[in-house]
């Protein structure tokens, strides 16, 4: 297999942050937050695409851009806010549900 030129891989990492983008913005299925397995495999999937990403910036670095890779990186950083701030949320919500049934 030859290696990625710098553009195939420029044109990869931002083909995984769009991908990545929109299977945020769609979010979970309706009433995945009710079944810990769904939820769970949801966040695994969108776990993976950032692991996919930081793979394709480590094989890209020191031939992009420096503003795409911080860009990436800001965005890896993000998401994985926004994916710690999501299991908290949905575990809160899980004792909430336990307190409501236990009164």
């Amino acid at each position: 297999m030859t290696p990625l030129t710098p553009e195939e891989l420029q044109r990869a990492v931002r083909k995984v942050v769009a991908d990545y983008e929109a299977f945020v913005s769609r979010g979970p299925a309706p009433g995945m937050h009710e079944d810990p397995k769904a939820f769970t495999a949801h966040h695994a999937a969108a776990r993976s695409a950032l692991a996919h990403l930081e793979h394709l910036m480590k094989l890209n670095k020191g031939q992009a851009e420096t503003d795409a890779v911080t860009e990436a990186g800001a965005l890896i950083a993000e998401a994985r806010r926004s994916i710690q701030l999501a299991e908290q949320e949905d575990r809160e919500g899980e004792e909430s549900a336990e307190d409501e049934e236990a009164a």
